[in-house]
């Protein structure tokens, strides 16, 4: 096991957002504030501020913050490094991403995704330039991680995603990922809040609907 245990507690989550840091090689203070896991240049893992529970369902007080309107349910991972980094022309900076972080990456992802019954999916396990597309979630020009500089055949925010995918499902399909998944009373409390939030919303557009008839009903 990669990840110790007590990093992952049994919560439900439902996505897996991965990114670069836009720092050094190492984790600072401001980014530990917002990831859960963070990987430097040499491939150790550095805890962040934030345990995981408190982005599990509506995000808590002291959540870490990763993602624009997307962070509750959801874990955030961070690659150190690209600091300084351009994308067009792309120039990776001082600071590239390194091939023992990827391979490091890979394997927090499977081990998350064993953990919290987490499908490998572009919708589950994706990266931050990933969710405006995949998700529907407008960012703000987030282009991690859309280039590997240490692969620069791979380019575009879903190559990079795919070959994250791949290499993710691949090792889980070899049994290499000895994590135990969440009980499932959490994957219960998941489902029964997105019930809940589904039917929340059924409802809402249903009044909609009623008072659009009234209004024009009555005018």
């Amino acid at each position: 096991m990669t990840i110790p245990p007590d990093w992952m507690p049994d919560v439900p989550m439902e996505r897996i957002i991965c990114h670069w840091t836009g720092g050094t090689h190492h984790a600072c203070e401001a980014d530990c504030r917002c990831y859960h896991i963070l990987i430097e240049g040499d491939g150790k893992l550095v805890r962040g501020k934030a345990p995981i529970e408190r982005n599990s369902g509506k995000a808590k007080k002291g959540y870490a913050a990763h993602t624009r309107s997307c962070n509750s349910g959801s874990i955030g991972v961070a690659l150190c490094g690209m600091k300084g980094a351009r994308q067009q022309p792309f120039r990776s900076g001082r600071y590239p991403l390194k091939p023992a972080q990827w391979t490091k990456l890979v394997q927090v992802c499977a081990e998350l995704s064993k953990r919290y019954r987490i499908a490998v999916s572009p919708q589950t396990l994706l990266t931050h330039a990933e969710v405006q597309d995949n998700l529907g979630i407008a960012q703000k020009a987030k282009w991690d991680i859309s280039r590997l500089p240490f692969d620069k055949s791979v380019k575009g925010a879903g190559a990079c995603g795919d070959r994250l995918r791949g290499e993710v499902q691949a090792l889980l399909d070899r049994g290499g990922v000895l994590v135990d998944p969440v009980s499932r009373d959490s994957s219960i409390a998941l489902y029964a809040r997105k019930l809940g939030e589904a039917i929340g919303k059924a409802l809402a557009a249903g009044l909609k609907t009623a008072l659009r008839e009234i209004m024009k009903r009555i005018s």
